[in-house]
């Protein structure tokens, strides 16, 4: 176990593979001890803590739910929707996405379509240009519930 901080106080706790410390707040593992470790990080993100993975960069492993909850303060789904001569849209105020279609079914579809297309090429190239780098919570919210369309749909539009 380590402690950083001041005489008498902890401002942070780690735990290294094989402690058992009651109070630990975090696992932290280089990426090979991580890999023999796999379970506790795993049980450890499940149960609300956290696990920090070390390689080239630090990572962390937390429960989906609480990531989401801590980017949706930062980057909600404020989708505005327009309905105007027989077509729908949908957009998100300052993102390059949209989505239109005779029936508001249409536009939703069309308007998840976007975001997880528009998700895919900030992560290959459009992360890397500086009107998109303020998107990343944005896109790390997307790509979270892409896997499963009526997550993502409850998500960006809540629940119905």
């Amino acid at each position: 176990m380590r402690t950083s901080g001041t005489t008498g106080t902890i401002a942070g706790v780690t735990t290294r593979a094989g402690s058992h410390a009651p109070f630990a707040l975090a696992y932290q593992f280089r990426a090979r001890e991580a890999r023999d470790h796999f379970k506790e990080l795993l049980d450890r993100a499940e149960s609300g803590g956290v696990a920090v993975l070390r390689r080239n960069s630090t990572m962390v492993l937390v429960e989906r739910d609480v990531l989401d909850s801590a980017l949706a303060a930062q980057h909600p789904f404020n989708v505005q929707v327009s309905f105007c001569d027989g077509q729908t849209s949908m957009w998100i105020d300052g993102v390059p996405v949209h989505g239109a279609g005779e029936s508001y079914s249409e536009a939703e579809e069309e308007f998840l379509d976007a975001l997880v297309d528009y998700a895919e090429a900030w992560v290959h190239e459009l992360r890397f240009a500086p009107n998109h780098k303020a998107n990343a919570g944005l896109v790390g919210r997307v790509l979270m519930f892409a896997g499963d369309r009526d997550e993502l749909r409850s998500v960006v539009f809540g629940d119905e």
